[in-house]
């Protein structure tokens, strides 16, 4: 007997207009995922943390971007991103958050004694929006480069280049 057209060659319990059901799945766990870590961490701190707020370390919190850093000076961050961006550290010499538009990872090595952030290169998304989330995220990313000094009071995590020219403050929560 001949199958009716265009069901040939297909497997036995095939259904029509499910080609990429296992690949929406795959794709939505890994999403979950990358969600989960980007929490606060567990709050266990560790070798090369610093206290974020009353003993709390670095890798106990998220710490949202308040405002870039030009020369020492706080400015405001561009209209309509506050909130999108930040960063969290675990005890493992990681980081990850999001730069304003795009995500980001890569390795970072907090030392408490010379108060630093050795950050290694850092891979991120590449989505394009809004030219405020866009400058956002260019001065952001342009700060997590090299080695940076950094400096915790009140829960504000202030991170600084070695140049002193450019950072970021981010407060935890």
């Amino acid at each position: 007997m001949r199958k009716p057209s265009g069901e040939a060659g297909r497997k036995p319990g095939h259904k029509p207009g499910r080609k990429f059901g296992g690949v929406a799945v795959v794709l939505v766990a890994l999403f979950a995922l990358a969600a989960c870590g980007a929490d606060a961490g567990d709050g266990k701190g560790g070798a090369g943390s610093e206290g974020a707020a009353a003993g709390a370390p670095v890798t106990a919190a998220k710490w949202t971007v308040s405002a870039l850093l030009d020369q020492g000076r706080a400015a405001p961050l561009p209209e309509g991103t506050a909130g999108r961006a930040y960063l969290t550290f675990d005890t493992e010499g990681k980081v990850q958050g999001r730069a304003g538009c795009n995500v980001f990872h890569g390795s970072a090595r907090v030392s408490p004694s010379a108060r630093t952030v050795a950050f290694g290169p850092l891979g991120t998304t590449r989505m394009m929006c809004t030219d405020p989330e866009m400058r956002l995220e260019r001065e952001v990313l342009g700060v997590l480069r090299g080695t940076v000094h950094y400096r915790v009071d009140h829960g504000t995590l202030t991170l600084t280049a070695a140049s002193g020219a450019k950072g970021l403050s981010a407060t935890a929560g």
